[in-house]
């Protein structure tokens, strides 16, 4: 089973994902296509904190979230071992810096060749999943399941739905063929 994830709308009125999250439109269309299992996430630290273990019987999972300052998709590599953001979640949680796994080790990186799968896919890699609940779902993925990745698109103006599924579609491709 291939699982698909997308986050509800979060953050202050007028804000990027604030009527609507751009990364759940885009997991439930890409899955819906693709014949895939769609999980929208709530933008929770909560919420996110157990979803590598939650999505074990996942053959690979694939987390979309929307990151404002960027003007294209990129892979995320590796997560690091810390929350911080003067935004708070929905569930109004400020994460003031710590550790999200206070056992857990400071980086973690996806078990995917992701080179590949961003030459194959036509994207770039970052490094940095920023300290919000992105950081914290891919934390969780890329720590305790071993076929994940996370996915971090610009708003909704800067990618077009089709293109959007489209680059979905090649990633999945690309990660069950690397």
């Amino acid at each position: 089973m291939i699982v698909i994830t997308g986050f509800g709308p979060f953050g202050a009125p007028g804000s990027v994902a604030h009527e609507s999250n751009p990364s759940e439109r885009l997991a439930l269309d890409a899955g819906s296509r693709l014949g895939a299992h769609v999980e929208i996430l709530p933008v929770s630290y909560a919420a996110v904190s157990n979803a590598g273990r939650l999505f074990s019987d996942a053959e690979l999972v694939l987390s979309i979230g929307v990151a404002g300052g960027r003007r294209e998709p990129l892979l995320e590599k590796q997560a690091v071992n810390w929350k911080e953001s003067a935004v708070p979640d929905i569930d109004g949680t400020v994460a003031r810096g710590e550790r999200i796994d206070s056992t857990g080790p400071d980086r973690v990186q996806t078990a995917w060749d992701i080179d590949h799968i961003a030459a194959g896919s036509g994207l770039g890699i970052s490094l940095s999943a920023g300290t919000y609940v992105c950081n914290a779902l891919s934390y969780s993925l890329y720590r305790h399941h071993g076929n994940a990745c996370f996915l971090h698109i610009p708003p909704a103006e800067h990618l077009d739905l089709d293109a959007g599924i489209g680059l979905v579609e090649r990633i999945i491709a690309c990660s069950m063929s690397a």
